[in-house]
């Protein structure tokens, strides 16, 4: 891994929240063993846990991902696995036990230590290219969203919670874009919002599925974030912290 420098031509920069600015993966490890903990007859340990939530997550996302349900639908088809004797749970009692376990997690958000001062340099950077553009001078102004596997909603809250929401940036969730990553329509459609060809644009994200093979599939430049060298990589340039990110 070595330092990674914005392209100059660069017109769009998307970023990714969970396992990029936010440490959802700490969050949901802790919650999901805190809550488990006090449903009846729980009786598996905290890695255990925490091990058994991340599989019936990834499977029920994937679901998701694939059209087979509903962002809402998701979350209650992980809970009906999770809970004990829950696959005759109602809507009403399956929301109700997410809505326990999103309390805990959400006291448990905290941003990754690097997030802040990329927040920064990015945003100083916009700000640049925005005000040289006024100016007249020759620039190419930057537009920066968020984009997230997701809900708006929520992941609007995260961001606030954990001082990582950028006033200006777009937030381009799937959950109201009507695609997921790695579904090329989504990096599309961000692509349009943002005024930038696939081309001219950067996915920085953490997940090499959603994140990165979904923006080679539409020809975006792409930054993989691999804290700790954890999990399958690409030959695309990789780095271990966003301090390693040049702008």
């Amino acid at each position: 891994m070595s330092p990674f420098r914005l392209p100059p031509l660069t017109r769009a920069v998307l970023v990714d929240i969970d396992g990029v600015l936010v440490d959802h993966r700490s969050a949901s490890d802790r919650a999901s063993y805190l809550w488990a903990s006090g449903l009846p007859g729980w009786e598996l340990g905290p890695q255990e846990t925490a091990d058994l939530w991340e599989a019936i997550d990834r499977r029920h996302f994937a679901r998701y991902q694939a059209g087979e349900l509903d962002f809402r639908g998701q979350l209650r088809a992980r809970v009906r696995e999770f809970v004990p004797g829950g696959s005759d749970l109602s809507d009403a009692e399956a929301d109700a036990h997410m809505a326990a376990y999103r309390a805990i997690y959400r006291g448990l958000w905290r941003a990754y230590d690097d997030a802040p001062s990329f927040l920064a340099r990015l945003e100083a950077l916009r700000a640049e290219r925005e005000r040289t553009a006024r100016a007249g001078e020759p620039t190419r102004p930057l537009a920066v969203a968020y984009l997230t596997n997701g809900d708006a909603p929520s992941q609007e809250e995260k961001l606030a919670a954990v001082g990582a929401r950028v006033v200006g940036w777009q937030m381009l969730a799937s959950a109201q874009m009507g695609a997921t990553k790695p579904d090329p329509a989504i990096f599309t459609a961000a692509c349009e919002r943002l005024g930038a060809a696939p081309d001219e644009a950067l996915m920085i994200g953490d997940d090499v599925g959603s994140d990165v093979d979904g923006a080679l599939a539409v020809g975006m430049p792409v930054v993989h974030l691999r804290r700790g060298g954890q999990g399958p990589s690409r030959a695309v340039p990789t780095v271990a912290s966003l301090d390693e990110i040049e702008l």
